[in-house]
C-alpha cells in the first residue's frame, strides 16, 4: 500500500535539486538527485530538463512506493507564482511566459496539486519552521550562491511583494562601480580572490586538487583555501562579510530584524565571513535588536521544507 508524499524541485540556474517527501514534512534524503540545467539555454533543453527531473521523482516515487499527491517548485523571479509563469529575462528568458504548470501537469501529473514559491522565500519559511529561525518573530536570510538573494519576516510573516517575490531585493542595491550582487556572490568572491591575490588559484596551489587543471576555481575552492590558512582567502571572505553587514545594517535596523541567517552553497564557509559581519553589526547586536547572527541549519533542505510547508496548506 502507498503513502500519500510530494516531489519538490529546487530550479537553480545549473542545476534543478528533486527529492520527496512523505506526510506533511517527513524528506527522504535517500530520494534527492541533481539534473543539470542551463537557465541560459533554449526553451527545449529547459523543459527537456524539468520533463526530466519530473521522470525520475516518480520513477523513485513509485520504488518508494510513495503516492505523488503534491509538486512543489521554487524558483527564482521575475516569476508569476500564482500562475506558473516564468517572467525572468536575465535567465530562463527562452521560457518568458511559458505556463510551467500546464507543462507539469501533462507530463503525467494530471490532477496533482502543483505550488510555485521563491526560492529565497521557501529557505527562509524553511528556516522559520525547522531551523535556526524558529523561535523568532522577524528574521531575515541572506543566500549566497550564482546570485545574492534576501527575504524577511515581520511577526512570523513573511514579507512579499505583490508577485509573490521578498518585499526588499538586495542584489540590485548600488554598490561602487555595479550593484552589490557584483561583489557578494560567486561573481563577487571570485573578483575580491583575483583583486587580493594578484594571481592565479593555481600559483597559490600548484599541487593542489581543489582548482580545475586549467587553473579555475569555484568559491568551494577558496573555501578550502581559506580553511587551510591561505591568507588571500581569508581577506576575500573577510571582505565580502564588511560589504554586506554595511549594505544590511540601515535595512535591518528599520525591519527590526532579531535573527539573521546565511543561506545558500557559499555558506557553508560562513565561519570565514562571521568576524566581518558581526563586527560590522555590532551597532545591533550591542542595542539587543539583532540577537542572532549564524549559518541556516538546513542549507541543503531548508527550501524543501518550505515548499512542505506550503503544500500542507492547499
Amino acid at each position: 500500500m502507498s503513502v500519500k508524499g510530494k516531489l519538490l524541485l529546487d530550479v537553480g540556474g545549473t542545476f534543478i535539486k528533486a527529492g520527496l517527501a512523505v506526510g506533511e514534512d517527513n524528506l527522504l534524503p535517500d530520494s534527492y538527485f541533481k539534473v543539470p540545467i542551463d537557465s541560459a539555454g533554449s526553451s527545449e533543453k529547459i523543459i527537456s530538463a524539468l520533463l526530466s527531473a519530473l521522470s525520475l521523482g516518480r520513477a523513485d516515487a513509485e520504488s518508494a512506493g510513495v503516492e505523488i499527491v503534491g509538486i512543489g517548485v521554487c524558483i527564482p523571479g521575475p516569476f508569476d507564482y500564482d500562475k506558473g509563469v516564468p517572467l525572468m529575462k536575465h535567465k530562463f528568458a527562452s521560457i518568458y511566459g511559458l505556463d510551467l504548470r500546464n507543462e507539469i501537469l501533462k507530463s503525467g501529473f494530471s490532477g496533482v496539486s502543483v505550488t510555485f514559491m521563491h526560492d529565497v522565500a521557501a529557505m527562509l519559511s524553511g528556516e522559520m519552521t525547522y531551523g535556526s529561525g524558529a523561535s523568532y518573530k522577524n528574521v531575515a536570510i541572506v543566500t549566497l550562491g550564482t546570485g545574492l538573494g534576501f527575504a524577511f519576516s515581520q511577526n512570523r510573516q513573511i514579507r512579499l511583494s505583490s508577485s509573490k517575490s521578498p518585499a526588499v531585493p538586495i542584489y540590485n542595491l548600488p554598490y561602487k562601480d555595479g550593484i552589490l550582487e557584483d561583489y557578494a556572490s560567486k561573481r563577487g568572491f571570485l573578483r575580491i580572490y583575483s583583486e587580493i591575490s594578484h594571481s592565479s588559484f593555481a600559483s597559490h596551489f600548484p599541487e593542489s586538487h581543489f582548482a580545475a587543471a586549467d587553473g579555475s576555481l569555484t568559491v568551494a575552492d577558496i573555501g578550502k583555501a581559506a580553511s587551510l590558512g591561505d591568507n588571500a582567502a581569508l581577506q576575500t571572505f573577510s571582505t565580502v562579510g564588511a560589504i554586506l553587514a554595511s549594505a544590511l545594517r540601515e535595512i535591518l535596523r528599520e525591519k527590526r530584524i532579531e535573527c539573521l541567517l546565511f543561506g545558500g552553497q557559499i555558506s557553508k564557509s560562513f565561519a570565514f565571513m562571521e568576524p566581518a559581519i558581526t563586527t560590522g553589526l555590532s551597532e545591533l547586536t550591542d542595542s539587543g535588536l539583532l540577537t542572532h547572527i549564524g549559518k541556516a541549519t538546513h542549507i541543503d533542505d531548508a527550501a524543501f521544507y518550505g515548499l512542505c510547508k506550503r503544500l500542507n496548506t492547499l
